[in-house]
């Protein structure tokens, strides 16, 4: 059985596991003609389906998969560390500790700065469930990279003020992410 979703395609294999191929360009190009402005979107989309193929062995995209919205009040002057912390080093920990990133964001404006702070950073991070969540947060925590890494780079002070997070499903009508 085989359907187009965004720019890739998934197939459903004799062992009733999915695989996503992604889309040859030619192909991408006549999809993002005919999408139009909601072209603008299609990176997301076949972001995330360039992760689920990538993710194979931890199960992908299933029935119990959990979103964990994360936001990082930060202390004045350590936005661009954090950011660079997460761009060389900490998203790789996140991979090998199971958890799988969607985005990461920083706040321009709204709600989301607090007054006089040092910046707002927003993320996505994936999880096969919310109990593998935690067992990725607990082994996270323990991973002596991390632990050495936060120790080097908060030498001289913390980054975040305060820390949010919530646990989100998709929707039914919503795209794979």
């Amino acid at each position: 059985m085989r359907s187009r979703v965004g720019c890739s395609r998934i197939v459903r294999r004799q062992d009733g596991r999915e695989k996503v191929q992604l889309m040859k360009r030619n192909d991408r190009r006549t999809v993002i003609k005919r999408m139009g402005a909601a072209a603008g979107l299609l990176p997301l989309v076949a972001g995330g389906a360039a992760r689920a193929q990538g993710e194979a062995a931890d199960g992908g995209i299933g029935p119990d998969t959990v979103y964990e919205l994360r936001t990082y009040h930060l202390n004045p002057g350590t936005e661009p560390k954090i950011l660079d912390r997460f761009r060389t080093r900490e998203t790789a920990i996140f991979k090998r500790c199971g958890m799988q990133p969607v985005a990461y964001w920083t706040a321009v404006d709204g709600a989301a700065l607090l007054p006089g702070g040092g910046g707002t950073l927003i993320y996505i991070l994936r999880h096969r469930s919310r109990e593998a969540a935690t067992a990725s947060w607990a082994k996270f925590g323990a991973d002596p990279e991390w632990v050495a890494l936060q120790a080097e780079t908060e030498k001289d002070g913390k980054f975040v003020v305060t820390l949010e997070h919530t646990f989100m499903k998709l929707t039914d009508f919503s795209p794979q992410v």
